[in-house]
């Protein structure tokens, strides 16, 4: 097979290899499925991934795939701006660092360096870690990527989805932009297993979400993700406040069910400072020219904006679903 192409046919010209990665399935899995890529040995990722002077947006036009082993810190305590859901703790793992798509409003943006994607092969390491977290917390599998979006370069969930079904007493996320239907086929629906995806108007998409699906195929994704028996998860995240979205919820629910929809996360666009100012200086998207303000070192609407948008979104959304379900950040 050529090398690989992605949904908006950047290709991949090049896989970099940790030495220590080779004798892992993924790896040989992915090697062998694009044998026509270049496969550059390295000794440790950050040799590539954390070198200065790199240009984070002419590498999301052509993206290069890094395997690696990673040697600690398999699960990291999640952010106080990102939805608990209820769970009495929050947390996250990185099997991938990066994503596909180049949402220009991610804090990825901002984050690192490089935005070549970084792809850690020993599954079974992160897995050791689920087993041994406190019953009722919650761990979102895509913090800093969309595993659905990349599944046809890495496919993580034939690797993750045993592990998390024998760890039951733990609730686990994935969330996602992709319209990828097929690859839910393959599983059956878990209890502890959430679908989250992520729907925003049509007109954000095209501004802000470069190479993501547009919203009748996401939708679609969700019907059909419900029909299968999943457990699905709405994200109306990030909101801007500036935006109409009323429109665009009375479209979303003339669509999908609210009464199947497991909850609702809704929160409005907010970045670090740090990330916020080093996004700004890379980025030529106009939403880093939004009339946002800072606050105890995290950038968003003003407190006005956030509560007035917010009356007139809920008088929608709980029309549609219980306002029990619906969570706000």
């Amino acid at each position: 097979m050529s090398c690989l192409k992605n949904l908006s046919s950047r290709a991949v010209h090049r896989i970099y290899v940790e030495e220590d990665a080779f004798g892992y399935d993924i790896t040989r899995k992915v090697l062998k499925k694009y044998s026509d890529c270049d496969i550059v040995k390295i000794n440790n990722y950050k040799d590539v991934f954390n070198r200065t002077r790199q240009s984070f947006s002419l590498q999301k036009k052509f993206p290069q795939l890094i395997l690696a082993v990673k040697k600690d810190t398999f699960i990291y305590e999640g952010s106080p701006m990102c939805q608990n859901f209820g769970h009495q703790s929050y947390y996250y793992a990185t099997f991938m660092v990066n994503c596909i798509f180049d949402c220009q409003y991610c804090f990825l943006q901002g984050m690192y360096n490089s935005s070549n994607i970084v792809c850690f092969v020993n599954v079974e390491d992160f897995a050791k870690e689920f087993s041994r977290m406190e019953c009722g917390s919650m761990i979102a599998l895509s913090y800093e990527t969309d595993l659905i979006a990349h599944h046809n370069i890495v496919p993580y969930l034939e690797y993750i989805y045993e592990y998390i079904k024998a760890t039951e007493n733990v609730a686990f996320e994935i969330r996602t932009k992709s319209a990828n239907t097929l690859i839910l086929s393959k599983y059956m629906p878990l209890d502890n297993l959430i679908l989250a995806y992520t729907l925003t108007p049509q007109k954000i998409i095209d501004s802000y979400e470069r190479f993501t699906p547009n919203l009748d195929a996401r939708i679609k994704a969700v019907n059909h993700a419900l029909d299968l028996g999943f457990k699905v998860r709405i994200c109306f995240d990030p909101i801007f406040a500036d935006e109409d979205y009323e429109e665009f919820f009375q479209h979303v629910f003339e669509k999908i069910d609210g009464k199947r929809i497991n909850d609702i996360g809704y929160g409005f666009f907010r970045m670090p400072k740090e990330q916020y100012l080093k996004a700004f200086k890379i980025s030529d998207s106009i939403v880093y020219a939004k009339d946002c303000v800072e606050e105890d070192g995290v950038v968003t609407f003003p407190e006005k904006m956030i509560t007035e948008a917010t009356k007139i979104h809920m008088d929608i959304i709980e029309y549609f679903v219980d306002k029990e379900k619906i969570y706000i950040l």
